[in-house]
Order: C-alpha cells, then structure tokens, then sequence
C-alpha cells in the first residue's frame, strides 16, 4: 500500500516515476514470461565491482546502469512451471564460469532433486546502485508484486530499506535454532531489526593486516608498537560516499564505543572519538602513514600500495588475502593493532531474505538457505569464492591453512558490523569530515571530536 506522502507527490515527480515504473513493469513481465515458460539459458554474469572498503562486497556508490536488460534466469533442477526463484548479484549465481559457480549449480541441482520443492532459477541482478538488487525488489514490489522473487540476496547494510517497505519476512520458525547459534555473534546481529531475525548472512569478508617480514619479524599490535621501530603503516582514510571507512569503526568500537542506542539514535563515546583521531593525527605527524591514506577509499588501494613497494604493514581484506596468498613473498598476515592489542575487525557480506509471501514457498526459500548453509556445503563454496563463512561449523571444513582459520576463528568471534540505518549514515558522515580534518592539520583531535558531537546534536 502506498504512503500518504507518495501522493502529495509533485506531479513532474509522479509522471516521471510512472514513466520509470513503466519501464519496470515492461522489464518484470518479460522476466515473469521468462519464468512461466520454464525455460532459460546459462547465464554470464559480468561480475560487479563497486568501490567501498572491500572489493567486490563493499558498500558503494557506484554509478549505476542507465539500462539494464533483463537477465536471462538460470533455472537449476527438474522442469516445472512454479520454480523456486532467487534474485541477486552475479558473483552468487550458479554457472560454469569459476569454481564457486560450479559449486553452486552442484549444491542449487542436488537440493531441488532431493527436496520437494520444482527447480530453483537464479536470476542475476547487479549489486549496488539505482539498479541495484534492493532498489529493484523495492520498485518491483510497486510495479508488479506478482513476480518478486521467493528469496533474495542483499548486503545487510541495506536491510532497512527493505525492511521499510515490508519486503523482509521474519525468520523466525523458519530457519532452525541450530544454524543461527552457530552463526558468529556479528552475522547474527546484522540481521535482527526490532528484535525480528530478518536475514541471515551466510558470506563475509573482514579486515586484517599484511606486513612484511623482510623488514619486521612481527606485526605490531598496539598503537604504541607502531611508533617503536620503522614501519610504513597504510590504512584507507579517504572514506567511501562521504562515510568513514571501517578502519576507523575498528579503532573506536574496540574501545568499548557506541555508535546507536537501543533507540537506534546516536550514542557516541567522545573519549573514544578523541584517542582514535589521536592515533591518526600521531601517524602522520611522525611519519608513520604516509599522506596518501588520505587517497585510499579501499582497501583494494592498500593492497596496490603494499605490492608496489615502500610500505611494510597494510590493511587489506581476507578475500584479497586469500585470492593473493600463492603468490605472496615475505608477507605474512596479523590483527589490526589496537590500543591495547585486543581483537577486533569489521564484516562486510552477504545474506539471505526471504521475499515470498505465501508460507508454502517461505518454507522452501528457508530450506534453500538451510541447505546451502549446511556446514560442509558452506564450507565448499567459501572455499572456492575466497569469502568467509559466518557459521563455526563451516570454517574447520575449509581447506585453508591451520593457522589462518585459527587466526580467522578468533577475528570473526571479535568482529564488528556497520549498522543498517539511517542515524549511523549520519554518523560516519560526521567521522569522516573529523578525520579528514586531522588529517590536513585543520583541526586538532579534540576540536574534530567537538564537531563531531555537535552535528549530531
């Protein structure tokens, strides 16, 4: 049902998002032809890749795609005419054209053989963006609610927008109690929105250290070890959309920061705020970062830094790491140093929603997510994608050295995640103009974390 607002409307507002809707409905008809047909072809996805702290699953502003054709969709299983369907980025569709789409189309075909339910058809849709996968199922809902998908896959950062337009449906008495409390604290409080379980993230990728052993026989672990030798210390500081980057997150929430109160309003640390800005104004002064953090959105530019020589400790993402390991030289990986050396990071990832109305296809669209969660089936496919699984189960089953998982095990249990709301947007706004500012010697730490608090009053 549409709000009061909608139709207060300008009327060159309504007429263009009619326009706009048009256009959609022209695209989801053709789409639902597609499905009722039950016939498809294989799909090529070109892969997305938005900027953000982590590539490719970051949060981004990318520009989006003033046309999108409409995917054709992969259906996987036994032909029918009423088939499961699940809507979201190309890199999770099931395919031929790497490891993890193998994976996939194996695990997608052996659970609609097994399970009562006809195929499921993977239909792809771009990550991020205008186009992108949350906007779309938003649009579709107003357009054509008839051919929404049955399950869709979305970064948590954006759950609220769908959340808002009563497109998540409660997981609760769905998905078994097992799996979620064997999920990492992190990926567990990602999804609950007014204490309702509202998604579960199966993927994550996390923040961590590099450093070069040629030059440092350990990582520094503190802040204080970062100024007792030499070292080149990157970090991104650039932000992302205007928002702080998570390397500042992992700083002030270690500490014990807020960032949201039970209310879901601001509630920062000032303390916390200040020590961290602190770090930052000590690192450039002494020399320990170069200025250029200030150009590194991601970590992505970290790790071009790093590999291009001169820097000794970085930030990269596990993906990266796991995708550059075989080639690594005199590199070894360890936690970002905090104040005082305790364990802390920040996820980014992917999880699951249940789109379906009916309780019959909510049934199946939760057993597809049971089934693809499945300890060894997760582990099969984070190990073929180089993402992170978010069960304690799955991790031991992946084929990635000892000493890593052990080290992930302990990253994933100390993780942090970037709230799904609008007050937080309004706070990374404010961060990232305070860390700009010590960084260009504008401001002192203690004005920055002043302005801070004061915009957000």
């Amino acid at each position: 049902m549409r709000t009061n607002h909608r139709e207060k409307t300008h009327v060159i507002w309504h007429r263009n998002r009619c326009l706009s809707i048009l256009g959609l409905l022209l695209s989801v008809l053709a789409l639902s032809a597609l499905a009722l047909a039950g016939c498809g072809s294989g799909v090529s996805p070109t892969p997305t890749g938005p900027s953000g702290d982590f590539s490719p699953t970051a949060i981004s502003t990318t520009t989006p795609l003033t046309t999108t054709p409409s995917p054709v969709p992969t259906p996987v299983g036994p032909p029918s005419t009423v088939p499961l369907t699940v809507w979201g980025p190309p890199q999770f569709s099931p395919g031929q054209e790497d490891a993890a789409q193998l994976v996939l189309q194996a695990q997608y075909r052996s659970f609609a053989e097994s399970e009562d339910v006809a195929e499921v058809e993977y239909v792809p849709r771009v990550a991020y963006g205008e186009s992108g996968i949350v906007n779309f199922l938003i649009n579709t809902n107003y357009a054509a609610p008839s051919v929404l998908p049955d399950l869709a896959i979305v970064d948590p950062f954006e759950l609220h927008l769908l959340v808002r337009e009563g497109l998540a449906q409660p997981l609760g008495g769905l998905i078994s109690e097992e799996l979620v409390e064997d999920l990492y604290p992190f990926a567990g409080e990602a999804c609950i929105v007014n204490d309702e379980l509202l998604c579960l993230q199966f993927a994550a990728d996390i923040e961590h250290l590099v450093y070069y052993t040629g030059a440092l026989e350990e990582a520094p672990a503190t802040w204080a070890d970062l100024f007792t030798e030499p070292v080149s210390y990157t970090f991104p500081a650039a932000g992302v959309g205007g928002l702080v980057n998570d390397a500042f997150l992992i700083q002030y929430l270690s500490q014990g920061g807020r960032l949201l109160d039970e209310q879901g309003q601001p509630a920062l640390d000032d303390s916390a705020i200040q020590r961290v800005l602190r770090l930052y104004d000590a690192v450039h002064k002494w020399n320990v970062s170069p200025p250029t953090v200030l150009e590194m959105a991601t970590l992505e530019d970290c790790w071009k830094a790093y590999t291009g020589g001169n820097i000794t400790v970085s930030h990269i993402s596990s993906r990266q790491y796991l995708a550059s390991r075989a080639v690594m030289r005199d590199t070894d990986f360890a936690a970002v140093p905090t104040e005082t050396g305790v364990p802390a990071t920040m996820s980014r990832g992917w999880a699951f929603v249940v789109i379906a109305q009916s309780p019959e296809r909510q049934e199946a669209a939760a057993g597809l997510i049971e089934w693809l969660m499945a300890p060894e089936n997760l582990a099969q496919w984070t190990e073929a994608s180089n993402h992170l699984p978010t069960s304690r189960s799955a991790l031991p089953q992946v084929g990635w050295p000892t000493d890593y998982k052990e080290f992930l095990d302990t990253q994933l249990e100390n993780a942090y995640h970037r709230p799904s709301s609008t007050q937080f947007q309004r706070i990374a706004q404010a961060l990232q103009q305070a860390v700009v500012a010590v960084l260009t010697e504008e401001l002192a730490p203690r004005e920055a974390r002043a302005q801070v608090m004061e915009s957000l009053e």
